[in-house]
């Protein structure tokens, strides 16, 4: 087991698959896009499945894909197969623009949900937000899975002027179907890239709900979960928001990140970690590397703050979210 020197433990991983992403979204990386990393850096797929094996010993239960656009990678269903032989929790956030020519065979593999990101039900505002005309193909594919019986949840970044009006609409799709809505807040990652004056906090985003729906009331929630979760009256969906800024369930943390080039990140806010890419490519057993990991794990922070205050480079400078898997 990964055990952290808070007593955590240490059961999820979100692995980033790449950092290429279809979209540009204003909150995730720049219009013009990044300098993404060249496919040789990036994680192998022999890489993926020998860490895989690696995390299964140490008792990781629960993988998540993200990128980036983890369908942006050529073998994302080689990915999704050696992931499959070592975990029975595999859930993918995606912006589901390129899932339609794999559609027929994620049944193979042990997903349990979908998180799809959607900031807007409009096609024109979703056009503005992602600089992509995709809403028709984003909307059909989260219908298409939740018709499959796969889980869905749908992530929506919140945004103040831009989209914060739309609250009410999202919340209305889970009224009728079984899916979830979870409001994120917004996190400016650079600085000066202007997305700090659009941020709503969680209690800001908890009185627009409630201004159309009084009901709404907080339900009990696992206690690692990284939002806080609500019911209306009447909905068999949930709603959730995630306090991704203002970052009040840190504390409760159980999870690492691992980018696309294999750094091994103990917090969303961290900028240092090991490289176990690098680890492999220089001929660590797996013992070497489970210890590895073990001490790294011991390094995590207390919570966001305290890996903000602990970081090298400039803290008002985060890297684009696409690199760090969100």
């Amino acid at each position: 087991m990964l055990i952290d020197s808070f007593g955590r433990t240490i059961d999820y991983l979100r692995l980033a698959v790449t950092d290429k992403c279809n979209l540009r979204c204003r909150y995730c990386m720049p219009e013009e896009g990044i300098d993404f990393s060249k496919n040789e850096d990036l994680l192998s797929l022999s890489e993926i499945a020998r860490l895989a094996e690696v995390f299964g010993v140490l008792g990781i239960n629960k993988v998540r894909l993200t990128g980036g656009e983890p369908f942006m990678r050529k073998d994302i269903l080689q990915v999704l197969e050696v992931l499959s032989l070592h975990f029975k929790n595999i859930n993918l956030t995606t912006n589901a623009t390129l899932i339609q020519p794999y559609m027929h065979q994620l049944k193979q593999y042990n997903i349990s949900s979908f998180n799809i990101s959607i900031d807007s039900l409009h096609r024109e505002k979703f056009f503005a937000i992602t600089k992509r005309d995709q809403f028709e193909t984003v909307y059909n594919t989260i219908w298409e899975l939740y018709n499959m019986g796969f889980r869905v949840k749908l992530n929506v970044v919140v945004m103040k002027g831009i989209n914060e009006t739309e609250i009410a609409e999202f919340c209305l799709l889970a009224k009728n179907h079984k899916v979830d809505v979870r409001f994120i807040e917004a996190m400016p990652f650079n600085a000066h890239d202007g997305n700090e004056s659009q941020f709503l906090s969680l209690t800001e985003i908890e009185e627009h709900i409630i201004n159309t729906f009084p009901s709404l009331q907080k339900v009990d929630s696992p206690r690692k979960s990284s939002s806080i979760k609500y019911s209306i009256d009447g909905f068999v969906g949930n709603i959730g928001i995630i306090p991704a800024y203002s970052r009040s369930l840190c504390g409760m943390c159980n999870r690492i990140r691992l980018t696309p080039e294999g750094q091994l990140l103990t917090c969303l806010y961290a900028d240092q970690g090991i490289n176990l890419r690098d680890l492999i490519r220089d001929g660590f057993t797996n013992e070497q590397l489970i210890a590895a990991i073990k001490g790294e794990v011991m390094q995590k922070a207390k919570d966001g703050f305290v890996a903000e205050s602990n970081r090298v480079s400039d803290s008002s400078v985060f890297q684009s979210m696409t690199t760090i898997g969100g």
